[in-house]
């Protein structure tokens, strides 16, 4: 039996929170990514926006569609390092993920699902109640919404067919090994993640020569339809995790001249260098 501060909630619940465009906490267990093609000077004002602020944000009976970023900029604006690093600076917040050397993600990982994927695929589908009572399965503690989120995910990446050699050489099961086996950081990230509110992100720094890999590209395929965003720095403008996709899937931006051999700094906002020019009239586009 209900008290009555509780059925006044439910009905407070209904009359706030029912198509009002206001949220309450984790309201919603199901959610779609729609990627958005933008400017590149759109980045920065939408980066840090809430989702539900951001264009295309919807809500259709109990799944919230999500518009997410996932880009790559290439070369340097004007060829001006420090401006370079200090606009990447300014991206990063407690959302973010910053990655600075590729690969991130190798074949050749610790990683204990892998052993047992063919178990955990047949007919094309994933046996997804199989995967959550074995043995090698690492998420059992997120909450039962995100389990679900994430395994829905990685069944329509399979099926998108986005890797190339999926369906052709295996890759499958390469996508299954990947995406069961995140590393804490992520998942932390993944968990908390309120689909109305702001979302986590990615900053992929690529400053060498070395390839990103195939489980880097599953990964940053699958945080993209999970609702991350995700921006590729490649001052050299060289292929990265686009190599193994089939279709593309995220927007280029050439903002500049290519430059090569960069070492990347220290990152932290601290050690932004503002002109008297920003310090006066604000930052300079």
């Amino acid at each position: 039996m209900g008290t009555a501060a509780y059925h006044a909630e439910r009905e407070l619940d209904e009359l706030m929170y029912q198509d009002s465009g206001i949220y309450r906490n984790q309201q919603y267990g199901r959610a779609v990514s729609v990627t958005l093609q933008t400017m590149y000077e759109e980045i920065a004002i939408l980066w840090n926006q809430e989702l539900k602020y951001r264009p295309n944000f919807s809500t259709v009976d109990s799944v919230v569609n999500i518009p997410v970023i996932f880009a790559k900029a290439s070369g340097v604006k004007n060829g001006q390092i420090e401006n370079y690093w200090d606009s990447i600076r300014r991206l990063i917040t407690e959302d973010v993920v910053v990655i600075k050397q590729a690969p991130f993600l190798s074949s050749t990982d610790q990683n204990p699902v892998k052993q047992y994927v063919t178990e955990f695929f047949k007919n094309r589908k994933l046996l997804k109640e199989k995967i959550k009572a074995h043995k090698s399965y690492q998420y059992g503690y997120l909450r039962e919404d995100i389990q679900n989120h994430i395994l829905e995910k990685l069944q329509l990446l399979i099926e998108q067919k986005l890797i190339r050699g999926t369906f052709e050489n295996g890759t499958e099961y390469t996508i299954i090994s990947v995406v069961l086996n995140l590393n804490q950081d992520i998942l932390r990230r993944i968990q908390k993640f309120d689909f109305t509110k702001k979302n986590p992100k990615v900053i992929y720094i690529n400053t060498k020569e070395s390839m990103i890999s195939l489980e880097d590209s599953i990964a940053m395929a699958f945080l993209n339809l999970i609702g991350f965003d995700i921006l590729f720095f490649v001052p050299t403008g060289y292929q990265s995790v686009e190599k193994y996709f089939n279709k593309k899937v995220m927007e280029e931006h050439q903002i500049g001249e290519y430059v090569y051999d960069l070492t990347v700094p220290d990152l932290s906002s601290s050690n932004i260098r503002h002109s008297w020019r920003e310090r006066l009239f604000g930052r300079n586009n």
